[in-house]
């Protein structure tokens, strides 16, 4: 099992909190295309064969480019690799951006999924967040998407916004439950470096919400959403039954992936790979066949580190039968010392000779993952 991404570096406007690598200006996105093309021909040896299960157009905006953009890069990928024929086929889009014969031709193109950057159903966090769209957008969209029959529609929420109360974080995600959406990715704000919202913390015009605030957040969502049938399969997602992300899950499961297009990484199983962060540079790298990446060799503890990071994040969390085959004696039992530390603490449990955390867990995840890492 593998998985295709795809980077594209577009939006229409900048929001305030994303660092992500994207551009304002459309001036090189013909040859943004022509190099992704490029990229996908050079490396389709990269994957060894295997079955392609996933195929993801994030961003950026994937929605802001023509349909047959989308159509020639799809059309590389099905003539270079083996694509399974249950393909999950994921287009990140934004709701002003759908329209419905938009959609309907991405239906015919195999396009199968929808992950909607919604954000919120409050237009003046919207407003706060710099999106392009209103409530209304959101809601139009995702009626518009499930009455042309896609019922795997992935939305974008986010918590932890400066002046969001409670009030409003439970109307969003009552306003999600009531429209039938089938999968829900659940963000915490954080402030990243290079962002306006970082600008504007350091300047003073930016007040933060409490660690309590976020937290009674997190717990509210979390009991509302498994409430209403949902499954916390991962910290910041949730599922109505069979409609987990196989392509995010594929991440967290260590699978083998590409990723082309500008800043998009790639994982083989044993080396790491991220692709140039500029778009010129990665136009001009392509054309004129000189490396356009760098890579890394994993190391053991770097493996180890990253089953770690990633199974902790999911339910099922750290298998003890896993770790064991990926460490030494001396690691492995450091490391379930300190999970059974974690448990008297009823930061993790044990389940099914699984560490998996507990609510009290999640919410210090970042801090438990970091203590576990080997150094």
């Amino acid at each position: 099992m593998a998985g295709i991404y795809i980077h594209i570096p577009f939006c229409l406007k900048a929001c305030h909190y994303c660092d992500f690598h994207f551009t304002t200006s459309f001036k090189t996105k013909d040859a943004i295309i022509s190099a992704i093309i490029q990229e996908l021909f050079f490396r389709k040896e990269y994957l060894n064969g295997d079955t392609i299960e996933t195929i993801y157009f994030g961003g950026g905006t994937p929605s802001v480019l023509e349909v047959a953009d989308i159509e020639k890069i799809l059309r590389i990928i099905y003539k270079y690799f083996d694509i399974s024929k249950n393909v999950e086929c994921t287009l990140e889009a934004n709701p002003n951006d759908l329209k419905k014969e938009k959609v309907i031709t991405y239906i015919k193109l195999g396009i199968n999924r929808i992950s909607l950057g919604g954000q919120s159903f409050d237009d003046d966090q919207l407003k706060k967040l710099n999106r392009t769209h209103t409530s209304n957008d959101v809601e139009v969209s995702i009626k518009l998407i499930q009455d042309l029959g896609i019922e795997n529609i992935n939305l974008d929420l986010i918590y932890g916004i400066p002046g969001m109360n409670i009030k409003s974080w439970e109307k969003d995600l009552k306003k999600a439950v009531d429209l039938n959406v089938t999968h829900l990715s659940c963000y915490c704000l954080t402030i990243e470096k290079g962002t306006v919202f970082h600008k504007m913390v350091k300047q003073g015009n930016l007040k933060l919400d409490t660690d309590l605030n976020i937290k009674s957040q997190f717990i509210i969502m979390r009991n509302f959403l498994i409430g209403h049938g949902f499954n916390h399969y991962e910290i910041s997602n949730f599922s109505k039954p069979t409609y987990e992300s196989k392509h995010n899950s594929s991440y967290w499961n260590g699978n083998k992936y590409i990723g082309v297009g500008p800043s998009a990484h790639s994982f083989n199983g044993k080396k790491r790979q991220w692709n140039i962060k500029n778009n010129m540079k990665y136009i001009i790298a392509l054309k004129n066949k000189k490396s356009f990446y760098n890579e890394e060799l994993l190391t053991e503890k770097d493996i180890i580190n990253e089953y770690i990071l990633t199974s902790l994040r999911t339910s099922k969390g750290i298998s003890l039968k896993k770790l064991n085959s990926i460490t030494n004696e001396i690691e492995y039992t450091d490391l379930l010392k300190q999970m059974h530390a974690l448990a008297d603490f009823s930061l993790l449990y044990f389940k099914q000779d699984n560490f998996c955390l507990t609510q009290e867990g999640m919410i210090l995840c970042d801090k438990i993952t970091s203590d576990l890492f080997l150094v």
